[in-house]
């Protein structure tokens, strides 16, 4: 009986664990999920060289469009396919929609799980991790149309106190990545045109860029003073701030622009 195994690869080569390396090593075939993030040195090239396997980049289309199709067509072969994953393979993506179809057509699944930027963004910030709250999205304007929606969790989350943190839009495929000042200047339009306070110009928030790479950059500032700040190449993320224990304050003064 063949099975599907969900590998989490963390956010660059070095983060592989033993356990990802020992079930990509066991496969038949390995497909790359190339679309939903980006990682330090992984692409199907470097891990087909580490593993001395080869390694098939696949498309939404094939996984979302075509419903895995690629993926369960190998698996009526008899083989044991790993599908591998940036960062962990069911946090900021929809690959669960896949482990349900293998689990309806009785596949054995396997999971190995990976560093996230959840994880690696929240250790980053020194922040506490009870403290957060929803998490969301900023992505771009779509055919004209703002979307508020992180917004509103950052407004939900600062009545409980919380700190939120925030994913930025991307797209692999077509080489798109939201920048942390662009982030902050939707966030300031919506405020403008919504006027609840929500977050200000004069309200200080944390940027990680590349998180956990060797490049890694972190700056605590005024939303104002952020808006012209060069963080480097992508991914940012961005953490707003709840309600900060004296100990939380002293980890973000680490990053404050000086």
């Amino acid at each position: 009986m063949p099975w599907l195994a969900f590998v989490g690869l963390g956010l660059k080569l070095k983060h592989l664990t033993l356990e990802a390396i020992e079930v990509l090593k066991e496969s038949d075939i390995i497909f790359l999920d190339s679309y939903t993030s980006v990682g330090e040195n992984i692409s199907a090239e470097t891990l087909s060289s580490f593993l001395k396997k080869q390694v098939i980049p696949v498309s939404r289309r094939n996984i979302e469009d075509e419903n895995g199709k690629i993926i369960f067509d190998a698996l009526d072969k008899g083989l044991n396919v790993s599908f591998a994953v940036i960062g962990d393979p069911f946090i900021a993506t929809t690959h669960i929609a896949l482990l349900l179809q293998a689990v309806k057509k009785g596949i054995e699944v396997k999971i190995v799980h990976g560093i996230s930027i959840y994880s690696v963004a929240i250790s980053c910030s020194g922040l506490m991790s009870y403290k957060f709250g929803k998490s969301a999205t900023i992505v771009y304007p779509k055919e004209g149309i703002t979307y508020e929606y992180f917004y509103d969790v950052i407004k939900e989350n600062k009545k409980r106190g919380l700190h939120t943190l925030l994913l930025l839009d991307l797209d692999v495929e077509k080489g798109i990545f939201m920048r942390a000042n662009e982030a902050l200047r939707l966030l300031m339009e919506i405020e403008r045109k919504r006027k609840e306070g929500v977050i200000l110009e004069n309200e200080k928030v944390l940027v990680i860029a590349r998180a956990s790479l060797r490049d890694q950059k972190c700056v605590y500032g005024v939303i104002s003073e952020l808006l012209s700040k060069d963080f480097g190449p992508p991914p940012h993320v961005i953490i707003v701030p709840g309600k900060l224990h004296f100990i939380e304050e002293e980890a973000l003064r680490r990053f404050t622009i000086k």
